[in-house]
Parts: structure tokens; sequence; C-alpha cells
């Protein structure tokens, strides 16, 4: 076995609570490693394959376990009637709780990217949770809502759930290629397009609650609270999730706050500039109590 791919499809559960969700995950290093443990939360239709490449990347330069998760509805997880932030956020925590066990550390450090971050940004500003996350990372995303609907994202969620599955996998994407954008194709669609045993295409998401829940997934603000531990913004310059008229609220909820920014990719950097992603992350968590700005940035 790899040792630096532990496990394709390890399921946690929780005792603690009975609305907890188990969440699928994959882990990169061993339990050899040392140092505090880092779990990596994704976005709408992110799987924890979107983040092989950088997940073995990080184990090696930090020296420490790497968990890339998947969320409620998603992938290999529980599938849910519903999607809310709290409910997200404590899907986490009892994750993070299995980490620590196994781990043997108190605290981990948290990165969430899109949806992911807005999960982690609730998680970090809720009192009893926080004393969990050593250091915070947040991906292109604020945690405020958007009047903007990003209706190409939501179009494209409505020809997923339109398409006829009763064709193979390529002859799906191949629709659906002619209907959305590349983007969209290969960051919503590829991930979460299967097979059944028969052949056919299907989904592994929950569409219909993806569907019914994605204005709110985007239009929530997170507004109260406070984080006060260290904290990484990531973000791309040119993709609007992080706009610059919210960076006095992100200042606010986090006192501890650094911004890294690249102009070198959209709203997915851990994909489009992985090199960034990844020497961001490693620069902050060596001196995460430094700050300051870090990366290639043109200030927000």
């Amino acid at each position: 076995m790899n040792s630096k791919l532990l496990n394709v499809a390890r399921r946690f559960g929780s005792s603690n609570s009975t609305s907890q969700m188990m969440l699928a995950n994959l882990t990169f290093g061993n339990m050899r490693s040392s140092g505090t443990p880092l779990i990596l939360v994704p976005g709408l239709f992110g799987t924890k394959e979107n983040w092989i490449r950088v997940g073995k990347d990080l184990s090696q330069r930090l020296g420490c376990m790497v968990f890339a998760v998947e969320n409620r509805n998603h992938g290999g997880s529980s599938m849910a009637p519903s999607m809310t932030y709290p409910e997200m956020a404590d899907d986490l925590v009892g994750f993070i709780d299995w980490v620590r066990k196994i781990t043997g550390e108190d605290q981990v450090n948290l990165h969430g990217h899109s949806m992911g971050g807005k999960t982690v940004t609730q998680l970090a500003t809720t009192p009893e949770y926080a004393p969990r996350i050593k250091n915070l990372i947040v991906e292109d995303m604020s945690p405020l809502g958007y009047p903007l609907k990003r209706a190409e994202y939501l179009d494209c969620i409505k020809h997923m759930i339109a398409t006829d599955m009763n064709k193979t996998r390529s002859e799906v994407m191949a629709e659906l290629g002619e209907k959305v954008s590349k983007v969209l194709l290969y960051q919503f669609v590829r991930g979460n397009l299967g097979e059944d045993v028969n052949g056919k295409a299907q989904w592994t998401c929950n569409l219909n609650v993806i569907d019914e829940t994605y204005i709110y997934l985007l239009s929530h603000d997170i507004r109260f609270g406070v984080f006060e531990g260290p904290t990484l913004f990531q973000r791309a310059s040119g993709s609007g999730f992080l706009p610059a008229a919210h960076k006095n609220r992100v200042e606010k909820m986090f006192p501890m706050v650094k911004f890294a920014e690249t102009a070198w990719s959209n709203h997915w950097i851990h994909a489009d500039d992985p090199k960034f992603f990844v020497d961001s992350i490693c620069e902050f968590l060596e001196e995460p109590n430094e700050l300051g700005d870090l990366g290639r940035k043109a200030m927000i």
C-alpha cells in the first residue's frame, strides 16, 4: 500500500450526534507523521479526489497527515434531505474529533474552499467549536453572501437534472459539453458522474437537494462571531468570490488574518495554481502568528 495514500474511501461515524453525517475521505501521510493534521474541505460538487496532487505535496512538505473529505450529499459521504452551513459544520466537527482521536492531537489545521470555506468559517466562529482549530485557511470565499446568483452555475445544475441518464458516462459528458462551459463541465460534472453496474451513467451526488439549496448556499451570510486564531484567506483576484468590499468584515471576524492573492487562477486555486496554493499554505503554517500578506499579491 502506498504510505502516502492510506485509504481511498475511509469513512467515519460519530456517536456524539445523531444528526452528524458520515464523511468519506482520503488520507495522505501515515500514522508516523508528526505535527498538526490538516483537513481539506471542498466546495459544491467537490470530491476527495480533487485534492490528490496538493494533498500529497502538503503532507510531504509539512510532515503531517492530511485528510481530504467530501461534504454531505457528495460522493461516498452520507446523503441527507438538507445541507445548511450549521449542519455541515456539525458534520465536520464529528470528523475533526475522529482525527483528533486517531492522531492524538488536540487541534487541527482546517482549510475550506468555496462552500467548504464558508463551512469552516461557520465552524471557527462558533465558540464551542473554535478550540479545536489551530490555524484556519479559507480558499477564495467570503463569509458573506452575494446578491449575484451566478446564473451559469444554477443553469448547469438544471441541465444536470434534466439529462437523460439512460446513457453511458461518456455520452452524458458529451451531451452536457454542448450545454455548459468547459470549466463547469470539469469542475461540476465530471467528478460527480459515475456508472452503475450495467454501465449506465449515474450521479454520485444528491442533485435534487443541491438544486433546492443552491441559492441559500451562495447567499447565506455568516456575520457574527470571531475566530481569534491565525487565519489565511487565499484569493483569486479575478473570480469575484472574495470581493474587496468584504475585506473589513473579514478583518473584524478574523483579527489575525493574512491574505495571499494570485492572478493566475480562477476560483479553483488548488487546481489552477497548485504551486501558489501549496506554497502559501506552507509559508503561513510556518509563521502563522506573523501578520502581513503572503505570496503573489495585489492587495484585496
